[in-house]
C-alpha cells in the first residue's frame, strides 16, 4: 500500500437518481421499490423489451400501471388477451356463475 494517496483522483459513486429524474422541488420522480410479480407478466414485458426499438421492460410496466390508474382504454389486442385469460380462469368463471345466479 502507498503511504500517501492523491484523493483528488478518487472517483466517488453517485447515489440516488440523476437530477433529470427529480421534480421541481428536488424530490425523486421515480422511486426504487421491490415488487413481486407473476413470472408470466415479467416474461411478457421482457420479451416486448427485447424487440428492436422497444422501451425497457420496467418502463413498459410503469406505463401500463399509469394507463390503468388514469383509466386509459386498453388496445383491442390487450382486451382480447384479458378476456381469453378470464375465460380460462375457473375461479373467475365460478364467481361469475354465482353472481348471475343471484
Amino acid at each position: 500500500m502507498r503511504k500517501e494517496y492523491e484523493l483528488g483522483k478518487l472517483k466517488s459513486k453517485r447515489r440516488g437518481p440523476l437530477p433529470a429524474f427529480r421534480d421541481d422541488a428536488g424530490r425523486p420522480m421515480k422511486v426504487r421499490i421491490t415488487i413481486t410479480l407473476d413470472q408470466d407478466l415479467v416474461e411478457h414485458f421482457k420479451a416486448e423489451a427485447a424487440k428492436p426499438g422497444a422501451l425497457p421492460y420496467q418502463t413498459q410496466i410503469n406505463q401500463t400501471l399509469r394507463k390503468a390508474l388514469t383509466g386509459e382504454e386498453l388496445r383491442s389486442e390487450q382486451t382480447a388477451a384479458i378476456k381469453a385469460a378470464l375465460l380460462k380462469d375457473p375461479d373467475f368463471l365460478r364467481e361469475m356463475a354465482h353472481r348471475l345466479a343471484k
